[in-house]
């Protein structure tokens, strides 16, 4: 009885409990959703320490990703390095997994990965490139795939003379600064440990060998004929004056034309004429171009010369001060020879002066042809005696011609020898009587009174008809009769004609009643 009761009792209390129960358990639910409701964000968990970003440190981030690779930074950062399950992207610090410094690639940058290698030497890249700088199974990038080995320098080009990459070009164009950046201030070797002397004799850039034999293959005169001169100006400057180089090519050269000093003086060793007679016209191609007309150098031959021929404007022209004549007169026929040849026949030219000319004497075609429109006395008719003395002398003995116009005339009036001899075949009589008296105006003028000569006909004649004076003075011994009685009616025949009415004279004797027919 008593145990039933004790059951009854219990399961009494339970009853009265259960509110309490519930009651504590709700308050509990409650506790629980308010927490729940105000839950803070966890506490980010830091994987790398304090020292993962001091380069100093043996915990450095660079040091790790050298030993280990970037295997473990995708894990974090993503496969693509831009933030992951971290959200802190790799190119907030680097221009990519490489570990690169944004930057690395531009020149301009204080970060600009050759300035690194200036300053470390190439081995600060055999790290991470590895020590052939082929691609540590780390990096796996080759330095090789932009420059042609640790030197820095681009993969192709650097040493092709016709390659825009060509060092040459890069020095002209940024200025030797930048290789002493990497070579040292004396180009010795600096960082890089190579010198510039193993190729170039000084920090000229110029080559090692034959940069100033005009022979060898290395010589600038070669190089200049390829580029230009513009060539020059990347070294020593706009006007040729020094440049960053500190070398005018002025001193050497009368401008950047590259031509010697003297080259336009022609009293120089220099003189550019004695260097087309010594080497050929052919040798200013290489500058002025084929036709001569400016090439490389943008200047023509021709602003100075009538062409390649060497000769300056007005070469061709009698007026001008150019005249070729005038040029012979002064300093030779032998002033010829060097392009011409010693016998004039072409030279190196090869243009003969006899194309114009009857020889080195510079008188044209014909000069001794009577019948020619050339004909010396046709010229010294034209322009004077006077015309003669440029070449031989003065008093016509040779001057620089050395021909004496005496060795043909009998001085200078232009007659032959024998002019003044009856006996000779040069006998001026005879030659009036075979081409008239209007055959003397030319030199003595149409009133044969001197002309360009200066000599009047009437000193020694009474008029253009060749008679003497007293020719018609019965009291003279001149008179022509006795003449007639003496020679004979052919000395009249010779110029009056066989039948005596003019012939050559144009005069007959039988005019004015002075004879009779018989």
């Amino acid at each position: 009885m008593n145990a039933g009761r004790r059951a009854r009792r219990s399961r009494k209390d339970e009853m009265r409990r259960l509110p309490a129960i519930a009651a504590l358990t709700a308050l509990a639910l409650a506790a629980l959703w308010a927490a729940c409701a105000d839950r803070k964000e966890p506490t980010l968990v830091r994987t790398h320490t304090d020292e993962w970003s001091l380069q100093s440190s043996p915990e450095f981030h660079g040091r790790k990703i050298e030993q280990a690779g970037l295997i473990s930074c995708p894990a974090c950062h993503g496969s693509d390095y831009r933030g992951g399950t971290s959200e802190v992207s790799c190119y907030r610090c680097h221009n990519g997994p490489g570990g690169h410094p944004a930057g690395f690639l531009n020149p301009a940058d204080s970060s600009y990965h050759g300035l690194r290698v200036a300053a470390g030497g190439p081995a600060v890249c055999a790290p991470c490139h590895g020590e052939d700088y082929r691609g540590k199974p780390n990096s796996g990038v080759s330095c090789y795939r932009c420059h042609n080995g640790p030197s820095g320098h681009p993969s192709t080009g650097w040493l092709e003379k016709t390659s825009p990459f060509f060092h040459g070009l890069a020095a002209s164009s940024r200025g030797m600064g930048e290789c002493a950046a990497c070579h040292g201030d004396d180009f010795s070797g600096g960082t890089s440990g190579k010198s510039c002397k193993l190729c170039h004799p000084s920090q000229s850039g110029h080559p090692a060998q034959g940069w100033l034999e005009p022979d060898a293959a290395g010589f600038h005169g070669e190089r200049l004929s390829q580029t230009g001169q513009s060539y020059c100006a990347g070294c020593h400057g706009s006007d040729y004056r020094g440049g960053d180089s500190g070398v005018s090519c002025y001193t050497c050269h009368n401008g950047p034309s590259g031509h010697p000093e003297g080259w336009f003086d022609r009293s120089s060793a220099g003189y550019h004429g004695l260097r087309v007679a010594a080497e050929g016209k052919e040798s200013c191609t290489a500058c002025h171009g084929e036709d001569y007309r400016g090439g490389i150098a943008g200047v023509s031959c021709y602003a100075c010369h009538d062409g390649p021929s060497g000769h300056p404007e007005g070469w061709f022209d009698r007026s001008s001060a150019g005249y070729h004549g005038l040029r012979v007169a002064t300093e030779g026929k032998a002033f010829c020879t060097p392009c011409h040849g010693s016998d004039y026949q072409g030279g190196l030219t090869g243009v003969s002066c006899y194309a114009c000319h009857n020889g080195p004497s510079g008188h044209p075609e014909g000069w001794f042809e009577r019948s020619s429109d050339n004909y010396h006395g046709w010229r010294v008719a034209a322009e004077g005696k006077a015309f003669c003395t440029a070449c031989h002398g003065s008093d016509y003995s040779g001057g620089l011609a050395g021909v004496s116009c005496y060795a043909c005339h009998n001085g200078p009036s232009g007659h032959p020898q024998g002019w003044f001899d009856k006996n000779s075949i040069y006998y001026h009589g005879r030659r009036v009587a075979v081409n008239g008296h209007s055959y003397c105006a030319p030199c003595h003028g149409e009133d044969y009174l001197g002309g360009t000569v200066g000599v009047s006909c009437f000193t020694c004649h009474d008029g253009p008809g060749g008679h003497p004076a007293g020719w018609l003075d019965a009291e003279s011994s001149a008179f022509h009769a006795i003449a007639a009685e003496s020679g004979g009616f052919a000395a009249c025949a010779a110029c009056h004609g066989e039948d005596y009415q003019g012939g050559t004279s144009g005069s007959s004797c039988y005019q004015a009643g002075c004879h009779q027919e018989e």
